[in-house]
């Protein structure tokens, strides 16, 4: 499924920066725990900002050892970066993991409750 999100990215020098995305979530080649976010910049070319290398990106959460921590690997098909576009994609991996663990939280307090009563 779908989502769209508007993120808010500070970025030096540029102040906020408003960036609409779509993402969808699915398990990394059946893998427990894995989860890929496909992400795309929804933006028309006269207004991508100069320092945004690409629109299109792919994040991987993985479970680490710990309790409720993921190791995130950013996948992008261009082969340069920069701090803008390093920051951007370190905001953006944060807040769909937030998004998608508040989700999960809310379906398993509905299956709870539903459980209960």
């Amino acid at each position: 499924m779908l989502k769209t999100i508007n993120v808010l990215v500070d970025l030096p020098d540029f102040g906020i920066v408003e960036l609409p995305l779509v993402y969808e979530m699915s398990i990394e080649r059946g893998e427990t725990g894995v989860s890929l976010a496909s992400c795309k910049i929804m933006l028309s070319a006269e207004n991508l900002p100069e320092w945004l290398l690409t629109t299109t990106f792919s994040i991987v959460y993985t479970p680490a050892g710990v309790r409720n921590a993921s190791t995130v690997s950013v996948n992008t098909d261009n082969s340069t970066t920069n701090r803008y576009h390093e920051i951007m994609l370190s905001i953006v991996s944060s807040y769909i993991k937030l998004i998608e663990d508040h989700i999960g939280l809310n379906e398993r307090l509905m299956t709870t409750k539903s459980t209960i009563d």
